[in-house]
């Protein structure tokens, strides 16, 4: 058998699809290092932590304490001042990833619950590391609120403990008469503060039911010292029975209307680069690239202005800004590649400033625009323009592949896989119809969208 195959010529099998003027996308180191999961050991570590405290609070919450329990984690602390290093004192919104935030929120959830054992009253945002945002804050004590009080309610309830159940609902109450008073946008924060109706209501209930049944005082010597004080009606007279730190919760608030109107003003403004870049698109297809530029360079005069209206809130780049910027990215990366046939890089990108997701983003929509341009070439049977087409998209996919994408880049793949397959299969169909005596026409060079005169 060896010497037969030495007489036998191994064949040099073809490349499939792509040709050899395919265009060269590499994302490039850069963009890989971002996208790796390098907070999850972060995480991994806090986790521990969170549970221990979590433990501690349902196994024995009468010797759970704020101060001895929660002030000595010093890695969660450390990693939580480490976050807004050279930040100014107040952080309002969250900076840090997504899961990394709810890993805070529970934190404050369990400092809340052992800080009301301790005190009867509600945490301040004082008490917490500098590194806590005013909304994890908010989304932490709602939380707090809406299971911690309500378990809490009714485990007193079963002891018959009414001064207690009169503190929770003092609580809640409070609570939800003060953020009444805010203005929540839809969202997490929002469904967290629906919820704190139900926690009154369930104090009510509770109250309600032990009023109309027999019951028996738990003896005084078991109430913390705090809690008798709020329990008083002297020291309720005296005006020091809050449960909130009313001033905190007020700068709150005054912080968050700041904030909302900064929001709204780049909303609007959002629309304006959305609506450039998308008819800079239409115009592209239209072959009308002087137009097309011309509505670029508008998405980069108003970008630039909004980057200078968030410089002091970075967190509002986030959702429609970012969106917007993504459109840009297409819009000059589909620019670019007609008028070379070349795919930016994102070093390319100097006229304004967008992030690694931003320009995947602009790249995985960049396809689907290529494929209506290889639409437009398949129906004049322009194998070139195909097969141009194809690379481009193919080339993509390549540069892509191996990525973790978060979010709605990776839901992207699946399109972008799609519009490959599909484009393949239309270079098949040419082949049958040349097969056939069709024959193809060369169109690429001639009738390829152009700039107008």
């Amino acid at each position: 058998m060896a010497a037969y195959s030495a007489y036998v010529a191994v064949p040099t099998l073809p490349r499939l699809f792509l040709s050899k003027s395919a265009p060269l996308v590499d994302v490039g180191d850069r963009l890989r290092s971002h996208f790796k999961r390098e907070d999850d050991t972060v995480i991994a570590s806090l986790q521990p932590l969170l549970l221990a405290s979590k433990t501690s609070l349902e196994r024995s919450p009468s010797t759970s304490s704020f101060t001895n329990n929660f002030v000595p984690m010093t890695p969660l602390y450390d990693f939580l001042q480490s976050q807004v290093e050279g930040e100014t004192e107040v952080v309002k919104t969250s900076r840090k990833p997504h899961h990394l935030t709810y890993r805070v929120e529970d934190f404050i959830q369990q400092a809340a619950y052992a800080h009301f054992l301790e005190t009867g009253t509600l945490i301040p945002l004082k008490k917490l590391p500098k590194g806590v945002s005013d909304e994890e804050y908010l989304g932490g004590i709602m939380a707090f609120c809406n299971y911690d009080i309500q378990r809490y309610v009714v485990g007193r309830a079963i002891e018959r403990d009414t001064s207690s159940v009169e503190i929770c609902k003092g609580l809640v109450g409070e609570m939800f008469e003060k953020f009444s008073e805010f203005d929540f946008r839809n969202g997490p924060i929002r469904r967290k503060f629906d919820g704190i109706k139900y926690a009154v209501r369930k104090c009510e209930n509770v109250l309600y039911e032990l009023a109309v049944t027999e019951r028996t005082k738990v003896e005084e010597a078991v109430e913390p010292a705090a809690k008798k004080q709020k329990s008083d009606p002297e020291a309720a007279a005296s005006g020091d029975a809050s449960f909130l730190d009313m001033s905190e919760l007020a700068a709150i608030k005054t912080r968050y209307e700041g904030y909302d109107a900064t929001r709204e003003l780049v909303i609007k403004k959002c629309r304006e680069i959305q609506k450039a870049a998308k008819n800079s698109i239409f115009a592209m297809h239209r072959g009308d690239l002087k137009k097309a530029k011309s509505l670029i360079e508008t998405c980069e005069t108003v970008g630039n202005e909004i980057l200078v209206t968030i410089k002091d809130e970075p967190t509002l780049r986030q959702g429609s800004f970012s969106n917007s910027l993504e459109e840009y990215a297409e819009a000059l990366l589909f620019w670019t590649w007609l008028d070379n046939g070349t795919v930016m890089t994102f070093d390319d990108f100097k006229k304004i400033e967008i992030n690694e997701e931003e320009y995947l983003g602009g790249i995985c929509d960049l396809s689907g625009e290529v494929g209506r341009v290889a639409v437009v070439y398949g129906t004049k049977r322009d194998q070139e323009g195909v097969q141009k087409c194809l690379d481009t998209n193919l080339s993509i996919l390549i540069g892509l592949e191996g990525l973790y994408l978060p979010g709605k880049l990776s839901k992207k793949m699946d399109p972008l896989k799609q519009s490959v397959q599909k484009l393949e299969t239309v270079l098949y169909e040419l082949s049958l119809i040349q097969s056939k005596g069709g024959g193809f026409v060369n169109m690429s060079s001639a009738e390829a969208p152009k700039e107008e005169e």
